[in-house]
């Protein structure tokens, strides 16, 4: 889908400036006129009025509503075309294929969902900045059941382009590239090593890699992953390494663990 540039610089002028994130006390602002412009677009929301029952109830009806081989064509075909945005919904439907069906479970002394690991939200939520992050980086929050709902409901809007030969050689040789890393070799080697194979900031990449390793397309080994099953917000283990701010379960992944060719072949096809 090919988005209006303006309505995308105005989404973008809201959250970000050259020198990153801006830090606004009152929020991020938007010039009203620009705004509604980018409202008009589909590029920019009012306020969601979501709560995680009703989030979750909508991830579930989503999920039943999307085929999976249509977001896997999805991720295939922003490959050569750079579009974040196209490549999220993969993330998201990755997390929400085995989800169950949960109401609101505080863990024990806390206030996030035992299940799912989601907060309660009672008021207002910023879609903006969600659809920030989608189109930045491919989005950082697939498994927030918030996230979740919206990504997948913009999906079903944004007709993706079909994937063409040239983008199933990219992931062919993306998929090649993961295999033949060196045992033990860590995340951040994988970025250097794809960084040559399709476009892109390392920032964009790492939210790549990081959907493969949510998806299953990573082999994780002795780790319960998305996608077959869902683990629990207690089953998603920290390592043990220092300043490891990668997601669950793709902080685990290892050179030597290469792909698992049956999670490629249910979001991909042959």
């Amino acid at each position: 889908m090919q988005y209006d540039k303006r309505a995308v610089t105005i989404l973008f002028d809201t959250y970000w400036s050259s020198g990153g994130w801006k830090h606004l006390a009152s929020g991020p602002s938007t010039p009203p006129d620009d705004l509604a412009f980018a409202i008009q677009a589909g590029l920019m929301f009012s306020p969601g009025d979501f709560s995680h029952d009703s989030a979750i109830e909508r991830v579930l009806a989503l999920r039943s509503e999307i085929l999976p081989a249509n977001v896997g064509s999805a991720f295939i075909a922003s490959l050569s075309r750079n579009q974040q945005a196209a490549r999220s919904a993969l993330g998201s439907f990755a997390v929400a294929l085995n989800m169950p069906a949960h109401r609101f479970n505080p863990a024990l002394g806390e206030r996030y969902c035992s299940i799912c690991g989601a907060y309660e939200s009672n008021g207002e939520y910023d879609l903006n900045v969600l659809n920030f992050e989608r189109h930045k980086w491919g989005g950082v929050r697939h498994s927030d059941p918030f996230y979740i709902a919206f990504d997948l409901e913009r999906f079903e809007v944004e007709a993706s382009d079909l994937s063409s030969d040239q983008d199933r050689e990219i992931l062919d040789s993306l998929l090649a590239a993961i295999e033949q890393m060196p045992p033990a070799s860590s995340l951040s080697d994988l970025i250097q090593t794809i960084k040559p194979i399709f476009a892109g900031n390392d920032a964009q990449r790492r939210t790549l890699i990081e959907i493969l390793g949510i998806s299953g397309v990573l082999r994780i080994p002795h780790r319960i992953g998305f996608f077959r099953s869902f683990p629990l917000t207690t089953d998603r283990e920290n390592t043990p390494w220092s300043k490891d701010d990668w997601g669950y379960p793709t902080r685990w992944w290892r050179g030597g663990s290469g792909i698992d060719r049956e999670a490629v072949s249910f979001w991909f096809g042959q």
